[in-house]
């Protein structure tokens, strides 16, 4: 019982997914050709809250696996070189996404 709190390949395979989307979409260090990064970061936003609310539907995430999910997400970042500032945001703004899918969820069962 205990065993699945802590079991988490899936958030792990959906943290490393937000990382590799982070990197595609908002580069540490955009180019001049790279064009409309505001765009492209409100694409990468509405895509997380969209995959997030189908993840919180397929997973009932406890709170190891959100602070997991949110460390995960937070080390994959600052691996790749993006600002201590621009991450704690980012990851704080994905477990509010999180909060907010699950909220919907946890209603439609009761």
């Amino acid at each position: 019982m205990f065993a699945k709190l802590f079991n988490s390949p899936e958030v792990d395979r959906f943290a490393d997914w937000i990382v590799v989307e982070v990197k595609k979409a908002l580069p540490v260090k955009p180019t001049p050709a790279q064009r409309n990064i505001p765009q492209r970061a409100e694409r990468l936003f509405m895509q997380i809250d969209q995959q997030a609310k189908i993840f919180t539907q397929s997973t009932k995430l406890s709170v190891y696996q959100r602070a997991r999910l949110a460390a995960r997400v937070r080390d994959g970042m600052a691996a790749h070189g993006y600002s201590e500032s621009f991450v704690k945001g980012f990851t704080f703004d994905l477990l509010r996404q999180i909060q907010a899918a699950a909220k919907p969820a946890a209603k439609a069962k009761t």
